[in-house]
């Protein structure tokens, strides 16, 4: 309805039904046919696939950055000639920024989570129908 601009030629007194005439029915999984859950699965696995993929994508500055301070630190170390409170300071903080983006990259998000629950209940399905 963001599109819809009034600018106060339409006066509405009562209910406003808007209809786009679109034939998307949503049916649960349960009563989906054997076929429709065979072709819906490689769907879902490819789901969970491409958000693995944007999240990488997203977190690679991080493991950039990380991997720089890092290096910086061993830099500041071997130009120093030993470890100090600012190199150690460097180390511990590029290891804290790898730690969460390593995690951040690993963990399921929600919508992975919900993709993987959809996968296992097609399985699930289908041995009980004894289709696999």
């Amino acid at each position: 309805m963001r599109d819809f601009h009034n600018e106060g030629q339409i006066n509405v007194h009562g209910d406003f039904n808007v209809t786009d005439n679109s034939r998307n029915e949503h049916k649960l999984l349960a009563h989906c046919s054997s076929e429709e859950l065979l072709h819906e699965r490689p769907f879902r696995q490819g789901n969970i696939q491409l958000e693995q993929a944007r999240k990488v994508r997203r977190l690679k500055p991080y493991y950039a950055i990380s991997l720089a301070l890092f290096l910086l630190a061993a830099a500041w170390a071997t130009f120093v000639g030993k470890a100090d409170l600012a190199s150690l300071v460097l180390g511990g903080v590029s290891l804290v920024v790898a730690y969460a983006s390593l995690k951040a990259t690993v963990e399921s998000n929600g919508f992975q989570i919900e993709e993987q629950a959809a996968v296992a209940e097609i399985n699930k399905i289908l041995k009980q129908r004894r289709v696999e």
